[in-house]
């Protein structure tokens, strides 16, 4: 066995620590998370506003008064009614 050399703790050879922000880098750090978050409620709206990509059962007609008339979905066979 090696002899106990003591406490195996090496201090770091640089030590940072937490300083107050100027006013200049507070409104940049604010700046920062503002435009990370308006990117991100971009992102999601974008992703929400996308268009299925499932194929309708029947093409939509156009009515006499210009309106889409769709068909109500059919039930796929073999699944059972809700009780």
């Amino acid at each position: 066995m090696k002899p106990d050399s003591g406490s195996r703790l090496v201090p770091p050879a640089v030590y940072y620590f937490r300083r107050e922000l100027d006013p200049r880098e507070t409104l940049t750090a604010a700046g920062i998370a503002l435009g990370a978050g308006l990117a991100t409620f971009y992102l999601a709206r974008m992703m929400l506003q996308r268009t299925p990509i499932a194929r309708e059962q029947g093409i939509p007609q156009i009515d006499e008064r210009g309106v889409i008339v769709r068909r109500t979905p059919r039930k796929h066979p073999g699944t059972s009614a809700r009780r």
